[in-house]
């Protein structure tokens, strides 16, 4: 009578609750599965509230039998259903093996069933207790869960006997198609995973109290509703609430307290090439009559480092790869070079003896040169020497110099240098005038601290130049004169202002800035230049001109005083130095463009211009009228092949390196000699 009356009064209740499952699986289908372990626990929490409420203290045995019976009959009802759904997941079978299946479709799916299990649930709840319904519904949506989705099921362990009462009404054939199933579900569970560790964590807050079936349902359909981009992928392994992006991975930049060093290009060496000279230098010269003939020439001057320095100086080279200081791959550089530029005049210094006579010789022959070589005197194995092309020029005469003095003090040093008269050849019926070339080249002494010595030796030089060009003058003829070699000594310093102006004031100057390779101005002590420079045994005047037994006699007759002619003759030596050969550097020491300076020679110590070759250029034509001459002597410099500088040089690791044998660049100038014929 009681159990009467609390279900009529009790089923408004449960009607009201069941609704509230009930509208949130209309918002979605449960989630296709939940881990075994934490239905275990629910079921055993759920059995045993029914073991509770079935006990002779709910009612009556025959009530309890009457409800039992009902509750068959549902079952009877939920067959039916599970059968239907059973056909309809027969026939999806195929297309799930297939691919995958879409979430939308099963979404619908999961839909009806739950529709289906909650009529049920609500036509059991008008003839039993809100207990019973409880665990009628409890065991509905269990074998909804088996049946709706198989694929993600786990498979549930064996339950205590408490949960007999769950499995008394299940039918033997809803027994073989859940075994079924759960084969089933065993091989769709290695392919995907569903959030059974977010159930698994919560598996206790599920099982406690009478409101653990809304808490239960009101998950489920939180984790059922969310999804990314409207699909759940299977094939990953995505696990909920961890939050998952499909998006790559984020590349986070190095911190670092420094700034970022800016990309740098890549240094690119330019070759060498030739540069004309250009139209302002050109406007500058004066216009003259063009003359009936000319004859263009080029001149390189070398310096090709001889391997017995080489190897004397190795500390120089440190920087060097062994295969470039080697002298068979020098030598074939060297070579191909000169064949290449193809010079009609080539003055080469530090030239072996014996790598010449052996190698060198043999090929510029080939080559068509003929050749002369002075090797310097003393222990020295190297020496300059001068080649000319048959073809283009003839030879008047010769003169080889040894700036070494056994009875001077001062030129105690075994340096050298070679002076060549050439005339041009031109046809036999054509005869030229004034068209003589005095070629000179020297390598003077390297000591930075002996500038006395250096301007010893180059006034030799200018003496044997000035006689050359005198012999010629004599005959009635011009000669120009061309001068190459390694001076040692720097760009505008005393001795490089002296072979271009033509005067030196040395009177006092310390020694080691005659030729400017080193500053020792911190020095306490220097040596200084005092007049006279050399003694007048060596026959050269300060004027570098030779002086002779009739310049003395002659020289004297402008004596004044009577007293003074009784006595030997002695010509003053001035304080500063001149020459009157008038001569002109072809190249400018500065790169244009960059402004950078030019580097003739580099080693591991200094990089610097030591190489040069000064010309007779042209007359402007105000000199030629006030001087009288003629506008037509002198070189015209056409063009020059261009120098490098030092950031450029040790960008390929220094000199001497695989395109460079050396550790002097070449020289090379293009001059237009003027042919007048007689």
């Amino acid at each position: 009578m009681i159990g009467s009356l609390l279900f009529y009064v009790l089923s408004p209740l449960s009607r009201y609750l069941r609704s509230r499952p009930s509208e949130a699986s209309e918002k979605g289908p449960p989630p296709a599965a939940v881990d075994g372990e934490a239905n275990r626990k629910f079921t055993e929490s759920q059995t045993t509230m029914l073991d509770q409420r079935l006990s002779p203290s709910c009612g009556s045995k025959g009530e309890t039998e009457e409800r039992m019976k009902e509750q068959s009959s549902l079952q009877e009802d939920d067959k039916e259903q599970l059968m239907a759904s059973m056909k309809a997941k027969t026939k999806n079978e195929a297309d799930l093996n297939m691919s995958q299946v879409q979430p939308a479709a099963k979404q619908e799916e999961m839909q009806e069933a739950q529709l289906d299990t909650e009529d049920a649930n609500v036509t059991v709840t008008e003839d039993i207790s809100p207990e019973q319904a409880q665990v009628v519904s409890l065991q509905t949506e269990d074998d909804m869960q088996v049946t709706t989705c198989p694929e993600t099921a786990n498979i549930e362990e064996p339950v205590p006997p408490a949960e007999a009462c769950v499995q008394y009404t299940t039918d033997p054939v809803q027994e073989q198609s859940a075994e079924e199933l759960v084969t089933e579900a065993e091989t769709a569970a290695e392919e995907t995973e569903c959030w059974d560790e977010y159930l698994g964590q919560n598996a206790d807050v599920m099982c406690g109290g009478a409101g653990s079936s809304e808490l239960f349902a009101s998950l489920l359909d939180d984790t059922r509703n969310l999804s990314f981009n409207g699909q759940l992928n299977t094939q990953t392994d995505w696990h909920f609430p961890a939050e998952t992006d499909e998006s790559p991975l984020w590349q986070v930049p190095a911190v670092s307290y420094y700034p970022p060093a800016e990309p740098t290009v890549p240094f690119e060496v330019i070759w060498r090439v030739w540069e004309e000279v250009g139209e302002s230098a050109a406007a500058a010269e004066p216009a003259v009559q063009p003359t009936k003939a000319s004859m263009d020439f080029t001149v390189m001057s070398y310096n090709i480092l001889a391997q017995d320095l080489l190897e004397a100086n190795q500390e120089l080279y440190t920087h060097c790869p062994l295969e470039v200081l080697d002298w068979s791959y020098r030598c074939c550089l060297l070579l191909q070079e000169i064949e290449k530029w193809a010079p009609d005049i080539l003055c080469l210094q530090e030239v072996q003896e014996n790598h010449y006579h052996e190698e060198l010789h043999p090929v510029l022959t080939q080559m068509g040169y003929t050749c002369v070589y002075k090797r310097r005197t003393g222990t020295k194995t190297d020496g300059c020497a001068t080649c000319y092309r048959g073809s283009c020029f003839s030879e008047i005469s010769v003169t080889l110099l040894e700036f070494f003095k056994p009875d001077i003090e001062l030129l105690d040093r075994h340096n050298v240098g070679i002076v060549l008269l050439l005339r041009p050849v031109v046809p036999q019926e054509v005869k030229v005038k004034d068209a003589l070339l005095c070629v000179a080249n020297t390598h003077l002494l390297f000591n930075p601290r002996r500038g006395d010595v250096k301007l010893a030796q180059l006034a030799i030089m200018l003496a044997e130049i000035h006689s050359v060009v005198k012999s010629c003058k004599a005959k009635g003829e011009h000669c120009n004169v061309i001068l190459c070699g390694d001076f040692n000594s720097v760009p505008y310093m005393p001795l490089y202002q002296f072979i271009t102006t033509g005067e030196l004031y040395f009177q006092g100057l310390p020694a080691w800035m005659i030729s400017g390779q080193e500053d020792l101005s911190h020095k306490a002590y220097c040596h200084r230049l005092f007049a006279p420079l050399w003694p007048s045994c060596l026959g050269i005047d300060d004027y570098c001109q030779y002086t002779t037994v009739t310049e003395t006699y002659e020289s004297q007759s402008y004596v004044s005083d009577a007293s003074m002619r009784d006595q030997p003759y002695v010509r003053r030596f001035r304080h500063s130095l001149s020459h009157w050969l008038d001569l002109e550097s072809v190249y400018k020491h500065i790169l244009p463009g960059s402004g950078n300076s030019e580097v003739t020679t580099l080693h591991s110590e200094v990089g610097a211009t030591v190489d040069y070759i000064f010309y007779s250029p042209k007359c402007s034509l105000a000199a030629a009228q006030k001087a009288g001459g003629d506008v037509s002597k002198g070189l015209k410099l056409i063009g020059c092949v261009s120098l490098l500088s030092e950031d450029v040089l040790w960008s390929m690791n220094g000199l001497p390196n695989h395109i460079f044998p050396s550790d002097h660049l070449s020289l090379l100038a293009k001059f237009q000699l003027d042919l007048n014929t007689a």
